[in-house]
Formats: C-alpha cells, sequence, structure tokens
C-alpha cells in the first residue's frame, strides 16, 4: 500500500476510535426544570444544570437576564457566569442571590437560562422562571372584621377604618404639575397643593400592558415610600361600544380574564382598596342582550377572581342616583355577585352632590338586603351636577369637562356615624384629570384624555366646597 494511503487509513482509524469519547463528551446539557422557587428570606436561589452524558469535560454559560415583575437589585441581584464540568461530573449548579426586603408583596418572577455550551449542545429546557416567594406577608388569612389587616381592627364595620391612605408625593398627577410650572407659574403650583396633598387613585385600565407586573411595581414603590399606607385603585379595562352591540367579542372575554387573573396576581396579599371597572355596569342599558350577558359573565368572572385576595377591599361601579335606576342597578349588583366583595361605589362620572348620592347608595343596600356597603367619589361635585336646559336632549347633567364644578369632601374613611353602610368619601376621579373631547361647547382647547388639565383642575380648587352638602 502506498505511504500516503498507508496514512490516511490510519487517520481514519483514529477518528473511529476516538469518535466514542467525543460523542461522550458532547452530550446534551439543560435545566431540571422550567420552573424554580425561593422563599424571600432563603438568600440564595439555587439553579441546577445537569447533563446527560458525563464521558469528557464541558462547559455551560448561565444568567439571570431577564426581570418580569421582580426588580434587579431590588428583589434579586443580576448573574452571569459560567459552569465547568469535569469529566464524570453530571451536574451542576449556579446561585442568584436573592434581595430580603420588608415589602409586602406579591410573588414575583425572574427568567433564568443556559447558553452557548461546548462541546455539548444545548437540551431541553434550557430557559427557566424563578418565582420568589414573599416572606413579609401581613397574613394570607382573610379576617373579614380586618380585611386589610390594619393594626388596629375597625370597631364600627367599616373595614376602612383607621386606614391611612397612600398620597404620591413623587409621581401623582397633580405633583408632577407642580413640578412642572414650579418656575413658570409658581402661583399654580402652589395651589395645585391642595389635591397633590390629598390619596390619589392610581388607574389601571385597557392601557396596562403587563398588569401583573405594573401593578406589582406601584404596589411595592407604595410600600417603599409609605410603608403600612393602603394605596387606592381603580380599573378600567372593558370596552364600551355602540349602544345595542356586544361589548366583546368572546375572544375578548378571555382577554378580559386573563387580565385580570395577572391583575390579581399583581396584588397577592398585599393591602388594597380597588374601585374596580369604572362604568362597568353603568353602560349596560346600551347592550343587546347577548350583549348583556357578556358584561356580566365578564364582570362575575373578575368580582369572583378579586374577592379571593386576603387583603383586598373590592367595590363596584353603580352608577349615580342622578342617572340610573336604583332597582335596575339592584338587580345588575345582585346578578355579578356584589355580596362577594366589600360593595359598591357611585358617583364615579356624575358630580351629583355627597348627601343625595348617599341616600342612593343606602337605597341600593336596602334593595340589596342590608348587607353590601358603600363609597362614593367626591372628586369633582363640590358645587354639584351643571344640569343643561334641555333635559331630554342633553341628560339630567353634563358629566364630562363641566365647567363651574368644584372639588368635593376630601378624602376620608372617618364618616359621620348617621350615615350607616357608608365606608368613605374619596377621589376616584383624579382632579385636573382630562376626560377627552367632550366639553367642547365650554372650552376653546381640551389636553387628551388622561392629560392633566391645569385650567381645569385651578377651577376645580377656585370652587371647592368640602363640606357634605
Amino acid at each position: 500500500m502506498p505511504q500516503p494511503l498507508l496514512r490516511l487509513v490510519l487517520l481514519a482509524l483514529a477518528a473511529l476510535a476516538l469518535a466514542p469519547a467525543a460523542a461522550s463528551a458532547r452530550g446534551s446539557v439543560q435545566l431540571t426544570s422550567s420552573q424554580f422557587t425561593v422563599n424571600e428570606g432563603d438568600g440564595d436561589a439555587v439553579i441546577t444544570v445537569v447533563r446527560d452524558d458525563a464521558g469528557g469535560a464541558g462547559q455551560v454559560r448561565y444568567d439571570a437576564y431577564y426581570d418580569r415583575s421582580a426588580e434587579a437589585n431590588q428583589d434579586w441581584k443580576p448573574v452571569q457566569g459560567r459552569i465547568e464540568f469535569a469529566p464524570g461530573q453530571r451536574e451542576a449548579s449556579f446561585r442568584i442571590p436573592i434581595v430580603d426586603d420588608t415589602i409586602v408583596e406579591a410573588s414575583e418572577t425572574v427568567k433564568v437560562g443556559i447558553y452557548g455550551p461546548h462541546p455539548m449542545r444545548l437540551g431541553e429546557p434550557n430557559r427557566g422562571i424563578l418565582t420568589i416567594v414573599d416572606n413579609d406577608a401581613v397574613g394570607a388569612e382573610r379576617d373579614p372584621l380586618n380585611p386589610l389587616g390594619l393594626d388596629v381592627a375597625p370597631t364600627n364595620g367599616n373595614p376602612l377604618q383607621g386606614a391611612r391612605f397612600f398620597v404620591d408625593e413623587e409621581w401623582g398627577l397633580a405633583q408632577m404639575a407642580i413640578k412642572r410650572y414650579r418656575r413658570t407659574n409658581p402661583g399654580a403650583a402652589s395651589q395645585l397643593r391642595v389635591i397633590a396633598e390629598q390619596p390619589e387613585t392610581k388607574r389601571f385600565g385597557t392601557w396596562t400592558k403587563n398588569p401583573r407586573h405594573e401593578l406589582a411595581t406601584y404596589l411595592q414603590r407604595v410600600q417603599t415610600e409609605d410603608p403600612g399606607a393602603v394605596p387606592l385603585v381603580a380599573t378600567y379595562r372593558l370596552k364600551h361600544l355602540e349602544c345595542g352591540g356586544v361589548s366583546d367579542s368572546a375572544a375578548d372575554a378571555e382577554s378580559y380574564k386573563r387580565w385580570y387573573d395577572e391583575f390579581a396576581a399583581g396584588v397577592g396579599n398585599q393591602r388594597i382598596v380597588l374601585f374596580y371597572e369604572i362604568d362597568a355596569l353603568i353602560t349596560t342599558r346600551c347592550l343587546s342582550r347577548a350583549g348583556l350577558n357578556r358584561r356580566t359573565e365578564e364582570v362575575r368572572y373578575a368580582i369572583d377572581v378579586l374577592s379571593k385576595l386576603p387583603h383586598a377591599v373590592v367595590y363596584v361601579d353603580a352608577g349615580s342616583g342622578l342617572a340610573h335606576q336604583p332597582r335596575y342597578i339592584a338587580w345588575l349588583l345582585r346578578r355579578v355577585g356584589v355580596h362577594k366583595i366589600e360593595g359598591f361605589f357611585t358617583n364615579a362620572t356624575h358630580q351629583n352632590t355627597t348627601r343625595r348620592e348617599i341616600a342612593y347608595g343606602r337605597l341600593l343596600v336596602r334593595l340589596l338586603g342590608g348587607r353590601p356597603r358603600f363609597v362614593v367619589n367626591t372628586s369633582s361635585n363640590g358645587q354639584g351636577p351643571l344640569v343643561p336646559r334641555d333635559r331630554v336632549k342633553e341628560g339630567n347633567s353634563y358629566r364630562c369637562n363641566a365647567p363651574g364644578r368644584g372639588l368635593g369632601p376630601k378624602p376620608t374613611s372617618a364618616v359621620p356615624p348617621q350615615y350607616r353602610s357608608l365606608d368613605g368619601l374619596f377621589w376616584i376621579g383624579n382632579p385636573g384629570r382630562s376626560a377627552g373631547g367632550c366639553g367642547r361647547a365650554f372650552f376653546a382647547r381640551i389636553p387628551p384624555t388622561g392629560a392633566f388639565w391645569l385650567e381645569y383642575a385651578l377651577q376645580l380648587i377656585r370652587h371647592a366646597d368640602f363640606r357634605i352638602r
């Protein structure tokens, strides 16, 4: 056999002899699971990596590379590195430091993964979710007499009695406006303190794409800035289409339910007062029978989910005595399961006087058998409603961006004892927040929906009447 050919044959035989060892050294490497859990007080989360063939040395890189609801450096410490496998070693691990804070919060999650193995190949699973379970709970069991888990339990049947509500001194709408106008309009900035110093209701809705993360982040900030404070939150997630139509398609309804599943996960066992779904029930007169059935199905589902939160006090929108028939609203409230939650709120999109809304709320309570309790929105009812000349054409009042309105009673749960079943008066509608394009007959320029409107905020302050009237 010629010398060059012999050399090639010998090399081929050597390669064949080494092939099993090389294949053994390659194998695959993967995480032991796609789900990991760690208690916040455990110090480190241990993520285990295995390979199916330990015939030779190998390596793989790892990281905790993306936060979902947990915040890097606040809830966990970012890590990145490399695992070296010795010949014969099948299992190794890496650690993620966990930050043990004192904030009562929902469970939070971090993405973890491995990549770039050599000479092995990447197996499955190679990505996973690490869940950090909070250890600062005020208790996972719901106390019906003290659902917020307050240090001093309520004694008068009002679950909000004695609660201290969160005032957003950093990112509140009015507070941000004060910062914006401090130099250019110091007089206006000073006046805005009337609003900024009161508890603001934080809104989540159709614009909230990741409710679990965004709500958990907000609630965590509340407890960081003011431990023990109770945040006020409102939701506006349902669609409101043309009269006679179906409010949501079947797919929309499923999306709605998933949204509230995620929202509830963001709350976890934290304290919260929730004004659930502004306009959800009061717009149902506009719906077809199928639309009404779909709407009540959605609301009933969300109420059921929210009622299971151990430290959430939940109220559902019940409209206003200025615009809605009490018996119809009571029928709707009963149909969606109002008895599973604390009760209902009124006047969210109206400016009816406080006394009249209290009377309306108490009438609903009687129609519902005396069980639910309620709260009243007083963010812009200090001067009562603006009644149009033609009530047949325009309705009982101008609700949206109505001129000449004023702030009503300041947010409080310390209500006079003669108002039985009333839990509190709150600014559920954020004073100064634009309601969008309506009201153009009264104002030349109106900011887009949700934007802070200085002119309107100053009007509310100028015409404020904090008395219960």
